[in-house]
């Protein structure tokens, strides 16, 4: 199998992509990031705490503070059986409500070009994740002279 199985685990990993980020915004763009650590097995769970598995799409495995829709799920019994994929951990991510009310931007870069940019937005009332592509936003220097 190409690539191996070892790799494919580090690429579809939350957690690689998450040290990564955080070096570029300490070493790059000198941005404030959501710290995020590696949960231990049996840790008492805040409500402070936004609960991510390591290999996960979709906000399937993204468990938020204060959410009724996921309460029942944040415990070590549920977060147990959800290691059904090899490599697979849970992660504890500051709560950021700002997240949760304007959504998340993803910019794509191919040679240092934007080749697309998506907007994801969470429904409260379904708790459920919605994405869209974007067609026109604002470059950083526009952000940043604002």
């Amino acid at each position: 199998m190409w690539p191996s199985q070892d790799q494919a685990n580090r690429l579809w990993s939350k957690w690689e992509l998450i040290q990564n980020l955080d070096l570029v915004a300490g070493s790059h763009t000198f941005t404030a990031r959501p710290k995020t650590r590696l949960l231990v097995d049996g840790e008492n769970l805040t409500d402070r705490m936004v609960l991510k598995r390591t290999h996960s799409d979709a906000g399937e495995h993204v468990l938020v503070p204060r959410d009724a829709k996921s309460a029942h799920k944040r415990n070590w019994e549920y977060l147990r059986t959800q290691l059904d994929i090899p490599g697979a951990l849970w992660m504890a991510q500051g709560y950021q409500e700002l997240l949760l009310k304007k959504g998340e931007w993803r910019v794509f870069l191919v040679g240092g070009q934007i080749v697309y940019t998506i907007h994801t937005i969470r429904n409260r009332d379904k708790g459920t994740w919605s994405c869209d592509i974007v067609q026109t936003y604002y470059s950083l220097d526009e952000l940043t002279y604002v």
